[in-house]
């Protein structure tokens, strides 16, 4: 799983599942989700990675998801420590 921003990957790593701010409501891709190209809102994106989880404010963009990978790119984001 990949954040991206027009200036630099903000974070790449596996993943269990994430929750991202859909421009419908917040939604859910875990391991193996069906293809998906999806617009996203200025908001928050979380990242589970075993018992950890990544928080990452974000603004605008596009996610796209296959079931082994999931890009998101946005125009910006910046990791936020707090749940």
């Amino acid at each position: 799983m990949e954040i991206l921003t027009p200036a630099r990957r903000v974070f790449a790593g596996e993943s269990e599942s994430m929750v991202l701010p859909g421009s419908e409501g917040s939604f859910g891709v875990l391991a193996g989700h069906a293809p998906l190209l999806a617009r996203l809102t200025a908001g928050r994106i979380m990242v589970r990675q075993g018992a950890q989880e990544h928080y990452f404010n974000c603004g605008p963009g596009v996610a796209d998801v296959d079931p082994k990978h999931v890009t998101v790119l946005v125009d910006s984001a910046e990791e936020d420590g707090g749940k």
